[in-house]
């Protein structure tokens, strides 16, 4: 949506000026759907149907225009990962007098919505809010009707895109569900094997028989040989569940070194893969661990 909002203070921002002509003076603020500040937004002015100049909002997501009398203005704010939003701005009427002296500096803080895959974003190929100027009360003013059926329509939007995210959850939780029982190497939780004695102490012989081969190589990492007496040689999967996040952690053990490679995938659906807590790619990732 776009809040209206009038003041006299001057915001020392990135500006556009049509030359020495009289101007009305908007300015604003561009936010994202949880009213943070979006720095770096673009703002092109469509002028009479062309395009005289564009601007970028600061870091802070201010941005001015100076707007001459007597035409009809397009503002479109863009920022690459939303959804573009657009409002009208006609200064047709206004006389170039005393009247003037009289006018407000005005405000149109502008909130951006974040993009989802899937969603119609059409409604916002129009202006969201329009002003015009009222003879009556020597004002600019906004077209509450029209402000109010976009608001509408905005909240059918922002219904959709819920329903999109549940959806993407719900995939998301039956894509874990699947690699969890289906992965070869999976490791149960600790105290199954617990149960049997025998393959215990096989595990604890294995485990000492690593870490003296290590110990024979000189290599005195406390770490490696922590490592080296919990996994075996080769790779070794585990499956962690956390808050927000699946993590698939793949333990690769030699006779001399061990390395713990992690691939995170978030409820948001982004992925994030590590080797010893370095970035590394999806494909190296699975290259290493095979």
């Amino acid at each position: 949506m776009i809040r209206l909002k009038i003041t006299s203070v001057l915001l020392l921002c990135l500006q556009i000026c049509f030359g020495q002509e009289v101007t009305i003076h908007f300015k604003g603020k561009v936010y994202n759907d949880k009213n943070g500040s979006i720095g770096g937004a673009n703002i092109q002015v469509l002028q009479d149907a062309f395009l005289p100049s564009s601007i970028q909002a600061d870091v802070d997501g201010n941005y001015n225009l100076y707007l001459p009398l007597n035409r009809e203005f397009d503002i479109t704010i863009t920022k690459e990962g939303y959804v573009q939003k657009k409002y009208f701005v006609s200064t047709k009427g206004i006389k170039e007098d005393q009247q003037m002296a009289k006018l407000p500096n005005y405000v149109a803080d502008v909130v951006l919505f974040t993009r989802y895959d899937g969603i119609d974003y059409s409604l916002f190929d129009q202006p969201i809010n329009k002003y015009h100027y009222n003879p009556k009360n020597n004002n600019i003013d906004y077209d509450e009707a029209y402000l109010k059926e976009m608001k509408a329509a905005m909240k059918e939007i922002k219904k959709e895109e819920r329903e999109a995210i549940k959806l993407a959850h719900e995939k998301l939780v039956a894509e874990r569900k699947l690699l969890a029982s289906s992965k070869v190497g999976y490791v149960p939780q600790p105290g199954i094997a617990a149960s049997n004695p025998m393959a215990t102490k096989n595990i604890e012989k294995n485990a000492v028989a690593e870490i003296n081969a290590v110990v024979k190589k000189e290599v005195t990492d406390a770490r490696v040989i922590a490592l080296l007496a919990k996994y075996k040689l080769g790779v070794t999967e585990e499956i962690i569940e956390g808050k927000d996040v699946y993590i698939v952690q793949r333990v690769l053990v030699t006779e001399s070194d061990v390395w713990i490679y992690q691939k995170k995938i978030f409820n948001w659906g982004g992925v994030a893969c590590f080797r010893d807590k370095t970035s590394i790619t999806e494909g190296i990732f699975e290259q290493e661990t095979r």
